[in-house]
């Protein structure tokens, strides 16, 4: 399934005069309020998209654009605008560094116009969705940017899985967001780590690697309620902020595997990457 850029557009004009903006209602215009990312991952659903798992934000919304099609075509530079390109925009140095009021997102109608939904007027009943000129805009916001098209490219045949491919795309960023299960603990060169099935892609302790798929258990946290400093199995936790999002640093296409480095005290953990592109 491609995503049609026509309607990419046209969701946003359908929602002028309609959407007032807010980044603690449905997100994605379902009651009536919207922001900038929860609109984009719903046009591009709408437009043909694949069905997501949860509402993006401006730092995870660049894996989904990968899944469906999109490539980053311009890092703070100067390209051919196109309708339905997608202009990313971070206060920081990166997407990375763009959560909460400091990332903006949006589509191109054509070469000039930026159709997005913003904070423009404050929050003011019905008037979340606007229209500016994309020069004026990234000049006033002085922002790092990224612009990602729609190439309609399918999946190929190659060894690569269709996740690794859209973390290549993605310029190998990643984010680990969601909870998971730890299904198995243990002490382990020097620290304690957590083995998740899901993310290892094992369905038993008898198939783990402790030495690669272990989770450091310093990292996360528990949402279930239960002591972090008693972190058991059958303990849902989540990765904890500076570690739930990233740079995968190499690839194994035949496990459809992704590394991940911690830092030189904990080494690093292999997960699969059809399940990490689910967090």
């Amino acid at each position: 399934m491609t995503v049609n850029n026509e309607k990419v557009v046209q969701w946003f004009i359908n929602h002028e005069g309609v959407l007032t903006y807010s980044m603690s209602g449905s997100r994605n215009g379902a009651d009536g309020t919207a922001d900038c990312s929860g609109s984009v991952t719903q046009a591009i659903f709408e437009a043909g998209g694949s069905e997501y798992g949860y509402l993006y934000s401006t730092v995870t919304l660049p894996g989904y654009l990968a899944m469906n099609g999109y490539e980053r075509i311009c890092v703070n530079g100067t390209w051919d605008s196109l309708e339905g390109d997608i202009v990313m925009m971070s206060g920081g140095a990166s997407m990375a560094e763009s959560a909460g009021a400091s990332g903006h997102v949006g589509v191109m109608m054509d070469d000039i116009n930026f159709i997005s939904t913003d904070w423009t007027t404050q929050g003011q009943v019905g008037t979340a969705v606007s229209i500016n000129n994309i020069n004026t805009y990234l000049t006033n916001a002085g922002m790092y940017y990224e612009i990602w098209r729609n190439t309609g490219v399918q999946p190929s045949t190659d060894n690569d899985s269709d996740a690794i491919k859209a973390f290549k795309r993605a310029g190998n960023q990643f984010t680990f967001y969601k909870p998971f299960k730890i299904d198995a603990v243990r002490f382990y060169k020097g620290f304690w780590q957590g083995l998740s099935f899901e993310m290892a892609g094992i369905t038993r302790i008898e198939d783990a690697n402790w030495y690669g798929q272990g989770i450091p258990l310093a990292f996360v946290s528990r949402v279930d309620g239960g002591d972090n400093m008693n972190i058991e199995p059958g303990a849902m936790v989540k990765m904890d902020d500076g570690y739930n999002y990233g740079t995968i640093d190499q690839y194994d296409a035949a496990s459809d595997g992704v590394f991940i480095v911690w830092n030189n005290t904990y080494g690093g953990t292999w997960v699969k990457a059809y399940a990490l592109t689910n967090h």
